[in-house]
Formats: C-alpha cells, sequence, structure tokens
C-alpha cells in the first residue's frame, strides 16, 4: 500500500461511532489531500497526548510502589513502633492531635519527605505547591485511610484536610468528584476492583 492509500483513514458509515484508527481502509470515504492532512494532525495530536499521560501515569506508578517508604527506614519506624503502643486516636479527634504535638518530631520528618503532604511544600504555600500527582496520591491515602466508611464520612474527611491546609474549595470539589466516581466501593459498597486485597485491620496516620 502506497503512502497515499495508507493516509486514506476513514469512518466505517455503518458503524458512525467507530473511529479512524490508521490501519483500515474503505474507498468511498476521503478522497481528497485536505481531510488526509486533517485526519494525519489528529492521529499525531492523539499520539501526543497519550505520550503525556503515559508519562505521568509511569510517575503515579512509581508513587504507588514509594508511597510511605519512609515509615519503613530509620528513623520514622522506631518512632511509629513506639506511637502504635499508645492508645489509637481516630482522625480529627483532639486525641489525635495531641497524639500529633506529642510526635511532632515524626509528622515533620515525614511529611518533608513526602510530597503527597501539603506540609512537604510549606515553604511554597502548602497545597498550593502540589502536583496533580501529588494530589492523586494524597486521594489515595485518604481513601486508603477511609476504607471502612460510607463515602460521606470519607468527603467529611476530606473536608476536614480544607481546614487543616488551607485547601481551596475547587481542589476540595476536585477530590470530592473524584472520591465519588472511582472510589464508591469503598465503606459499605459492593467492591468494583478486578482485584482487590484485604489489609489489616490498621488505619494509617494521614
Amino acid at each position: 500500500m502506497d503512502e497515499k492509500e495508507a493516509a486514506k483513514k476513514y469512518m466505517d458509515i455503518d458503524k458512525p461511532d467507530s473511529i479512524i484508527d490508521g490501519y483500515d481502509y474503505y474507498k468511498t470515504i476521503i478522497n481528497d489531500e485536505s481531510a488526509l492532512k486533517t485526519i494525519k494532525n489528529i492521529l499525531k495530536h492523539k499520539e501526543d497526548v497519550k505520550k503525556r499521560m503515559l508519562f505521568l501515569a509511569k510517575e503515579i506508578i512509581k508513587r504507588a510502589e514509594t508511597h510511605d517508604d519512609s515509615k519503613l527506614r530509620e528513623p520514622e519506624i522506631s518512632w511509629l513502633i513506639q506511637m502504635d503502643k499508645e492508645p489509637y486516636a481516630e482522625y480529627g479527634t483532639p486525641e489525635y492531635y495531641k497524639k500529633m504535638e506529642k510526635w511532632k518530631k515524626f509528622f515533620d520528618h515525614h511529611y518533608s519527605n513526602n510530597p503527597h503532604h501539603p506540609g512537604y511544600y510549606e515553604h511554597l504555600g502548602g497545597i498550593n505547591g502540589m502536583t496533580i500527582v501529588d494530589l492523586i496520591e494524597m486521594m489515595c491515602d485518604i481513601t486508603s485511610y477511609c476504607q471502612k466508611l460510607h463515602t460521606c464520612k470519607a468527603s467529611e474527611i476530606i473536608y476536614e484536610q480544607k481546614e487543616r491546609f488551607n485547601i481551596s474549595e475547587d481542589i476540595i470539589q476536585i477530590l470530592i468528584n473524584t472520591l465519588n466516581y472511582y472510589y464508591t466501593w469503598i465503606g459499605d459498597f459492593a467492591p468494583k476492583m478486578e482485584e482487590s486485597t484485604h489489609s489489616e485491620d490498621i488505619s494509617p496516620l494521614l
């Protein structure tokens, strides 16, 4: 097939929802050079966007593999072992914040070494210094903490983050939208993930 024929990408007139995939050929659809140029530009744009999305996807996968690794290294691991010997404090309660104050050295160290926490970007204004990848990891961190809660309760915890870290209403709404669209399987909803794992009965500290 010569270059001109290869450029004749088309939509199947019997399947209006199909797209020009760059491989099929239908002789009655595309005949002029202008149309071929348009299709070529669209395909190039699709490829460019794909490359950029996959670049971010690779970073998200890297974050997934290394999330909270600092908790498994010194000095954080020793501090956490000692913290876990104390009574559990539910997130957002006065007891929780008292524990945070008592173990300030742990939280300061953890936040300063993990960009999915606004505290990592304290010198840049906290949440305003974060990237979309940071926000995705933070969203997954919150939903992991909320895995035994109804999405309404999880939303309340997200709003608590708003007050704690001075997060804008726009960002909060995006996080809530993400929670409702992708994470309705948490809490009392039936799991929808193709592959699910059962974690131990431990709620991580945010």
